[in-house]
């Protein structure tokens, strides 16, 4: 006799339960994990939470050594852009503007042959764009914010696309090759580069939009936590074996269990049984800190419940430690380049033309690492894209897929509060680092007179210290700070607005508050020690709150509000910079926008961010089944 197996059943999006049901009609496992199903008996059922039903969906491949590197690679080769050509970038478009323009006092004496620029800060250097003179620092960051801006809008062009076949490596790649070359153009001196720049910029934001989708797929399919989702099955498979009746033909047994392997059921109209053991009105900090998942109450099984547990914090910590490394990686990799920059430039006595070799081999270098990370890193493709018509696909069908796609994904907002207020949060926080990271050089080499030798020597203090972050950080977290992500996250947010309230402190202080060029150096340690670990705690902490299969459209989002939303910072201290001539007062906006984020963090609740998440992936792929 045969068993029949029914198709999977999945709980209605309108269901708020907040567990599902996997005690029905399960047969044996093996000890692979595969689990199955048969009779039907709701005896001593076993409830997980719904932030957990991934652990029983259809698997993907195993993550590998080699899929890990290639993925951190990238960040070798890709991160030396970010180091040191958004830096240098924005220096060697002031120079040039500045030899083409003349000092505020008068309109007509040229700047490179004033010493006005040198005695007082007042006076400042602009050039003619469009028929209107503009502060030359401003002209660098009227370039980076139309850059980033645009970077957003083709960030929202392909980020869900790339969720489906092949595109994500294929776009990352596309984006790299393209970006490399146009950075590799630097050498030319015009102010056309500015140009050149957007589109290296925009080609660098889009790969790596591409790059942090691959992250939460090699989180729960690496292979310390896909071990322990089989033992989770294996575990369900044999408790639930002890309940119900076993099929006694060992023939009909395993044809059933080969037919129903890996099918998750549902129950759709499942009461209510348990509550759950931190309800709505306690204190969220309590849980987190404590690492006390929910599952105890809803389980009923202690075994059960220490391994989610397990699971769940196996993969908070893979994926803290997997980004950070990612990030240790790329400034390793602008640290060595930075060291050669240096010499570069000691040799050539520190002319603007050195840093346009540093651009120019930060391009060569990116190419070159794409070339060996397209032969390594497998296409972890996802499911096809679908094609009602019948019809080609034309990319501006892609394009229009992916903005129809953000709509539907704005409107579910109700539905992720969880990932759209740390969205909200992100937007302020990234805009906040990235101007500070901009506008210090820019106030270092037009307010401070900082040669360009000492310029590089800075950036290149940045990316040691932000090593040292990364590795020191998690450290930190686990043996002395006893933290969870979340609560790393509001600490190095409060350490990070140190400085542009040192910045501030120059308006009122007869010394100090940034008045000499040491004081820069030792806010550079600081700055890097923070920006890495900041970076990749955060990226960790949103792959928590995105719905599986979904992953690069989330971060499609997050890179929206990340270097996409980057253009308000630099937009507003150019127009703060080009009203006032003095750039200091852009240390006001910066520390607003680093302080507003923390109230906003702490009232994220994680575990609510997961059960969303889950929930939301979890229609969609009854829907498409």
């Amino acid at each position: 006799m045969t068993t029949e197996i029914d198709e999977p059943v999945f709980a209605s999006s309108n269901n708020n339960e907040s567990t599902f049901d996997v005690g029905q009609r399960l047969l044996p496992p093996d000890r692979n994990g595969g689990f199955s199903l048969n009779s039907n008996s709701n005896n001593n059922r076993l409830l997980i939470p719904r932030d957990y039903w991934w652990i029983l969906s259809p698997k993907e491949p195993i993550t590998t050594y080699l899929e890990l590197f290639s993925w951190k690679f990238y960040a070798f080769g890709a991160e030396v852009y970010s180091v040191i050509s958004l830096s240098f970038m924005g220096l060697i478009l002031e120079r040039l503007a500045s030899q083409q323009g003349v000092i505020t006092s008068d309109y007509i004496t040229p700047c490179t042959n004033s010493t006005a620029l040198i005695e007082s800060e007042e006076i400042r250097c602009a050039v003619k764009i469009l028929g209107h003179y503009v502060d030359t620092a401003a002209f660098s960051m009227y370039t980076f914010s139309s850059s980033v801006l645009l970077q957003a809008i083709t960030a929202i062009s392909i980020g869900a696309v790339a969720d489906h076949g092949t595109m994500r490596k294929f776009l990352l790649l596309s984006f790299s090759f393209v970006g490399s070359v146009s950075t590799m153009l630097f050498l030319v001196p015009t102010l056309l580069l500015a140009f050149v720049a957007v589109l290296s910029n925009v080609c660098f934001g889009a790969s790596f939009v591409c790059l942090n989708g691959f992250l939460p797929v090699l989180v729960r399919n690496h292979p310390d936590v896909r071990k322990i989702v089989n033992e989770i099955n294996y575990y369900l498979g044999t408790k639930t074996r002890s309940n119900n009746k076993v099929n006694d033909d060992d023939d009909d047994l395993t044809t059933a269990s080969t037919a129903a392997e890996e099918i998750l059921y549902v129950n759709e109209n499942m009461e209510q049984e348990v509550s759950l053991l931190n309800d709505a009105n306690e204190d969220e900090e309590s849980r987190t800190t404590t690492r006390v998942s929910p599952t105890s109450s809803l389980t009923k099984d202690e075994k059960l419940t220490n391994l989610l547990e397990e699971l769940t914090n196996t993969k908070e910590q893979l994926s803290s430690r997997i980004s950070l490394q990612g990030f240790s990686w790329g400034y390793l990799g602008g640290i060595i380049l930075l060291s050669v920059c240096l010499l570069i430039s000691m040799s050539l006595n520190g002319s603007i033309f050195s840093l346009q070799i540093g651009v120019f081999l930060t391009g060569a270098w990116w190419c070159l690492v794409t070339l060996a990370v397209s032969r390594w890193l497998p296409n972890r493709p996802g499911p096809p894209l679908k094609n009602v018509t019948g019809e080609k696909l034309r990319w501006f069908d892609y394009v229009a897929y992916s903005w129809e796609h953000l709509w539907l994904t704005v409107k579910e907002a109700k539905n992720l509060t969880m990932a759209f207020r740390f969205l909200i949060a992100w937007f302020l926080l990234s805009d906040g680092y990235t101007t500070i990271s901009s506008a210090s050089l820019l106030f270092a080499q037009t307010t401070l007179q900082v040669p360009p030798t000492g310029l590089i020597f800075m950036a290149l203090i940045t990316p040691i210290s932000a090593l040292l972050g990364t590795i020191i950080w998690p450290k930190l977290q686990t043996r002395w700070l006893n933290q969870t992500t979340k609560q790393t996250v509001i600490t190095l947010v409060f350490l990070f607005s140190i400085i542009p309230m040192y910045g501030c402190l120059g308006f009122i202080l007869p010394i100090g508050g940034l008045k000499s060029a040491s004081e820069m150096y030792v806010l550079a340690v600081l700055f890097g020690f923070l920006l890495g670990s900041i970076q990749g705690y955060c990226r960790t902490l949103f792959s928590e709150f995105i719905p599986r299969g979904r992953e690069t459209e989330f971060f499609a989002l997050y890179a929206v509000t990340d270097k996409g939303s980057s253009w308000l910072g630099p937009m507003l201290v150019a127009i703060i910079t080009d009203v006032t001539h003095e750039i200091r007062y852009g240390f006001l906006l910066l520390l607003v926008l680093i302080l507003l984020p923390i109230p906003i963090i702490h009232s994220l609740d994680v575990q609510k961010g997961r059960e969303e998440a889950s929930s939301v992936a979890e229609t969609a792929f009854a829907e498409n089944n």
